[in-house]
């Protein structure tokens, strides 16, 4: 997917401070931005640090780093020109407009993340009431995939240590953004060296995403950057990230699940992937 072109803002810039209210309780979390990994696509990946000067022993379950993954439609790939799809840029006067109508009508998402019907070209508020309900889509899809999935966390997933609002100066709205465990020397599947990596990353993979169906949950994204392996040079541990296009299962019945499941083959896709990038020492399916 292009990544949207846009320059950081000075929120995003190393050092500068964000303010992010921990969910369910509403807690404030200070934090300060180390880096931001750009170019950035559909979320925007912060590496931040907490504030010692500004939180309380209650944070001690969090690292003193971590990513924080924001959901910000404002840098939304989707803005740009894509065939016949004229641009979309982010104007913060729709934003406060679209803001406005939501507070107006008491709403907030649709509660069964259904997708809405897309606006006409011209109606911008439209639009960013559009963005505003696919990036909560993404969220409830990312956090409940976590949610089902809390058994591999620590191993073949990355920790999500919780979420909440993130507050960000002249917006009409506070993005959703999710706290998950940073990899600092971690390489991506098509970067790592083949013979580094050992059968039982492999098997670990595999069996991973053999699981995510019974659990519940599609990835539906199993790409080479979303597969990581750390430390880079001599992996011992390999990690599928990334469950911002996953699915949750909800009320279909075995059968229908099991169609869905087939249908998207995460471990078919995981299998694929690793035998293009790794050769011939990934098993075939059985």
């Amino acid at each position: 997917m292009t990544p949207v072109t846009h320059e950081l803002p000075d929120y995003y810039q190393p050092g500068a401070s964000l303010l992010l209210h921990l969910e369910p309780t509403n807690t404030p979390l200070s934090l300060r931005v180390l880096r931001a990994f750009t170019p950035f696509t559909m979320g925007q990946t912060i590496l931040v640090e907490l504030d010692p000067g500004k939180n309380s022993s209650a944070y001690l379950f969090l690292p003193q780093t971590f990513i924080l993954k924001v959901l910000d439609t404002k840098f939304y790939s989707y803005r740009l020109p894509k065939g016949s799809s004229p641009a979309r840029p982010w104007t913060l006067g729709a934003e406060i407009t679209a803001a406005a109508a939501r507070k107006k009508q008491n709403r907030s998402r649709d509660p069964d993340f259904e997708p809405w019907e897309t606006p006409e070209d011209d109606d911008a508020p439209g639009w960013e009431e559009w963005y505003y309900q696919q990036a909560e889509a993404q969220y409830h899809g990312e956090i409940s995939a976590y949610d089902c999935l809390k058994v591999f966390q620590g191993t073949t997933l990355i920790h999500c240590y919780g979420t909440g609002p993130l507050q960000l100066s002249q917006r009409a709205i506070a993005p959703r953004a999710l706290l998950l465990e940073f990899i600092p020397d971690a390489k991506t599947l098509d970067q790592v060296d083949p013979k580094a990596v050992s059968a039982s990353l492999i098997h670990s993979l595999l069996e991973t995403t053999e699981q995510f169906g019974k659990l519940g949950v599609i990835h539906c994204n199993i790409i080479p950057s979303n597969i990581l392996f750390s430390p880079c040079n001599h992996p011992v541990r390999a990690v599928i990230i990334d469950f911002g296009e996953s699915g949750i299962r909800e009320d279909e019945n075995d059968e229908e699940w099991q169609k869905i499941v087939r249908f998207e083959s995460d471990a078919d896709w995981m299998r694929e992937r690793l035998q293009r990038f790794l050769g011939d020492v990934v098993p075939c399916a059985s």
